[in-house]
């Protein structure tokens, strides 16, 4: 049966093959559709950030010897400057991506999160920006940290050398009072379901 599914198919392909050219047609038509399925595979990469880096983009790299692109990452680059750092945007069609941070040696020191299709793997499964600050609370040995001075900061969470935040937007007026003083770390008590992962590094961009 095989078989005979196999020869028809090669005499489909023949016939359509055979005379007026079609044959230059089909490949043509062959080569834009395995473009477009290439294109497709690079639009759904799924890169991961670890405190190593993401991608092709590691902690610790040289500036000059970052790609001008790398398929399904990013497209451009553009740096640029903070108050502390020499930035470099990673843009990819539809918007920014992630963006590193060089604090004067001519390497990337830490890299933040833009886009919430770049993920963090852990033990529950990916998350990323946008998602509950739920799925950072259950991450096993998570641990609060403060940054700041005295009591102008605000906490942070860290786990396995990736630093976590919640969004401002999304936070509620008790957990702003507790997220920004220095005296104890909001317990899980303090978030709901609401409140959602606005930062997530390799570290601090200052």
């Amino acid at each position: 049966m095989k078989k005979t599914i196999l020869y028809t198919s090669i005499a489909i392909f023949l016939g359509a093959c055979s005379g007026n050219g079609k044959i230059k047609t089909e490949e043509s038509a062959s080569v834009t559709d395995s473009a477009d399925i290439v294109e497709a595979i690079n639009e759904t990469s799924n890169y991961l950030l670890t405190s190593d880096g993401v991608g092709a983009i590691w902690i610790g790299q040289s500036i000059n010897d970052i790609p001008d692109s790398i398929p399904g990452l990013y497209d451009s680059k553009e740096m640029g400057a903070s108050p502390d750092a020499v930035t470099i945007l990673f843009k990819k069609e539809g918007g920014d991506r992630f963006i590193a941070y060089d604090f004067g040696e001519g390497k990337i020191d830490v890299i933040n999160l833009i886009s919430p299709s770049i993920k963090v793997h852990a033990p529950r499964g990916e998350f990323g920006i946008d998602d509950k600050f739920t799925n950072v609370l259950q991450l096993p040995g998570v641990e609060e940290e403060w940054s700041g001075y005295e009591n102008t900061g605000t906490w942070y969470w860290k786990w396995e050398g990736l630093w976590f935040a919640p969004s401002q937007e999304t936070i509620s007026d008790h957990l702003s009072r507790r997220l920004y003083q220095s005296v104890q770390a909001p317990t899980k008590a303090d978030f709901d379901d609401n409140v959602t992962i606005g930062f997530i590094g390799t570290g601090l961009p200052f």
